[in-house]
């Protein structure tokens, strides 16, 4: 069996994050997956979010870190809706640049 690994993506998200703000979460049946994360996350992180810094945070109560805990099939299911994400922001960024080169 392959060992499926995490899109580079999910080492920056949060569970609650890609369930409450990607398309497609609910139709892949990966709402309840992500949000059993939750109750996991790092307390300590989270009781002081505001005293950490950007760079602190990084990979923290992140959907890299809560990878074991989904089956082969979510895995599978949550790369696919990373690489969505992804094709959704380099569509973005395309046009953008294209409206400032007009303008």
């Amino acid at each position: 069996m392959t060992k499926i690994k995490p899109h580079a993506a999910l080492t920056y998200i949060r569970p609650d994050e890609v369930a409450e703000c990607w398309d497609g979460v609910t139709a892949a049946g990966l709402y309840d997956p992500l949000w059993d994360c939750v109750p996991a996350y790092d307390k300590a992180y989270m009781e002081n979010i505001e005293d950490i810094g950007p760079h602190d945070v990084v990979g923290i109560n992140s959907v890299k870190q809560f990878w074991a805990r989904f089956s082969d099939e979510d895995k599978v299911k949550l790369n696919t809706l990373a690489e969505e994400q992804d094709a959704k922001q380099r569509r973005w960024e395309s046009e953008l640049v294209e409206r400032r080169t007009r303008a």
